[in-house]
């Protein structure tokens, strides 16, 4: 029989102590973690992420390397990975926005660009065999024109961005976003933000001239809606303001949209259709540099989680962006709940965080991102940083403090770009870890910037209980 254990401390303040670390550093290295393996690089420093779905009984990684489509699988053994030859697929689709439906395996990848004041929309259809071929690879295309995304318009809007005063012809590419794949139905986020065309009168020397100029607006965003399979599609339009990287989830009830930026913002409607609620706010203070939000959805609650700006220090970067120290908030919305919930506050001892990742089972919820607890004020994400993560096991109202996973900033090494999945109760993380390289002087004033290929890890852990 165990021996109980005693409490030597009331019961209140655990709990204070359980939520908060007791003052503990928030250096601390959690050693429950397998050791990290290697799955694949990343063409080039933090870029090149593999982005996780589930898929079936086990985890798919997408990865898009100069132009090329790679697939890895999470082997039975659930540690080992095993990279998939995917055969000839058409090319131009976003790979980054694939959907895919966990039951069937049914993939989907989007494309879409505006050109001659129309929007045209493209979408692979395929399955994925257990040996990773794509099987049944079938192509669907449809044209929407500018007054049924924008409504009436007049002649000085155009869908495109014109690379000069003069040019409205050029091609712009869609904001889409990642789908959801739900047995029959297909639904694919987009978001519009067409230019206005103005002239302004300037007189000089006593001649009129006019300045010409375009400014963004308006904007469109809402849902590409297919019942059958991609057989039909409608539009179904959620918003007039403005919207920046699309997404979506779906709970047990509903379908939820979000989208950037200023504010972010999410809106609803019911999973087998009806009309979208007004948007509303999820967060004012969205990161301005680099802003990352994420979002998953089970059973009855939708999760989101993003990087946030209202206590940061923005710097000027004579090399880059503005240096900010963002923070990473969250925020839940179960089906009965008529508004979002209170804000948390999840990195909270932590100077710099980048990229959060977010998964959720049940009431089971994990929430990755980069970061590091002190740095210089000309930190970035390309900087020194290890991976921190917290967990909630009632359905995001309480959480853990954080913990590492990594420990490799003390000695210059860079972490970020987490990608985690949640299955069947153990916690599957992949980060991309490197050390950052000089820049190197090609020829005299010619300086190459670029990191080398750095390595992708995996590494899991049972839920904490």
């Amino acid at each position: 029989m165990k021996k109980p254990i005693r409490n030597v401390m009331p019961a209140a303040l655990m709990t204070i102590c359980f939520l908060t670390g007791c003052g503990k550093s928030p250096d601390q290295l959690d050693r429950n973690w397998t050791a990290p393996g290697a799955i694949s690089v990343s063409p080039s420093g933090l870029g090149g992420a593999i982005v996780l779905h589930e898929f079936q009984d086990t985890l798919i990684g997408i990865a898009v390397h100069q132009g090329s489509v790679q697939l890895h699988r999470l082997n039975p053994d659930k540690n080992s990975w095993s990279e998939l030859s995917i055969g000839d697929i058409p090319s131009g689709y976003l790979w980054y926005g694939a959907a895919i439906d966990p039951q069937n395996g049914r993939v989907l990848v989007p494309n879409g660009y505006s050109e001659n004041e129309q929007l045209a929309m493209k979408v692979l259809v395929a399955m994925i065999s257990q040996n990773g071929s794509l099987e049944g690879v079938t192509e669907k295309q449809w044209i929407t024109d500018k007054k049924s995304l924008l409504g009436e318009t007049g002649p000085s809007v155009t869908l495109n961005r014109p690379t000069t005063q003069y040019d409205r012809a050029n091609r712009e590419g869609a904001g889409l976003g990642v789908g959801v794949v739900n047995g029959v139905d297909i639904l694919i986020p987009y978001a519009v933000n067409a230019f206005t065309y103005s002239e302004t009168p300037v007189h000089y020397q006593g001649k009129t001239h006019y300045r010409k100029a375009f400014e963004r607006g308006p904007f469109a965003s809402g849902i590409f809606y297919s019942p059958d399979s991609g057989k039909t599609w409608q539009l179904e339009k959620i918003s007039q303001q403005m919207a920046i990287a699309p997404a979506l989830c779906k709970t047990k009830e509903h379908i939820y949209y979000f989208a950037g930026v200023y504010p972010l913002w999410s809106s609803r409607r019911l999973d087998q259709g009806g009309q979208w609620e007004k948007p509303r706010e999820v967060a004012t203070t969205f990161a301005m540099v680099s802003g990352i939000f994420d979002v998953a959805g089970d059973g009855d609650t939708a999760h989101i989680c993003w990087m946030d700006r209202r206590h940061n220090k923005t710097r000027f970067n004579l090399t880059g962006p503005p240096i900010e120290n963002n923070d990473i908030y969250y925020r839940r919305r179960k089906d009965s709940d008529r508004e979002w919930s209170k804000e948390i506050w999840l990195s909270k001892g932590l100077l710099y965080c980048y990229a959060p990742t977010i998964a959720a089972e049940g009431d089971n919820v994990v929430v990755a991102w980069a970061g590091i607890h002190k740095a210089g004020r000309q930190h970035s994400d390309m900087g020194p940083n290890d991976i921190y993560y917290v967990t909630s096991k009632d359905g995001g109202q309480t959480w853990t403090k954080l913990l590492k996973v990594t420990d490799g900033a003390k000695d210059g090494i860079t972490a970020g770009m987490p990608q985690v999945a949640l299955l069947n109760g153990t916690i599957h993380l992949l980060y991309i870890q490197g050390a950052q390289q000089s820049p190197k002087e090609l020829s005299p004033g010619l300086t190459k910037l670029g990191q080398g290929p750095w390595p992708i890890y995996h590494t899991q852990r049972p839920f904490p209980k």
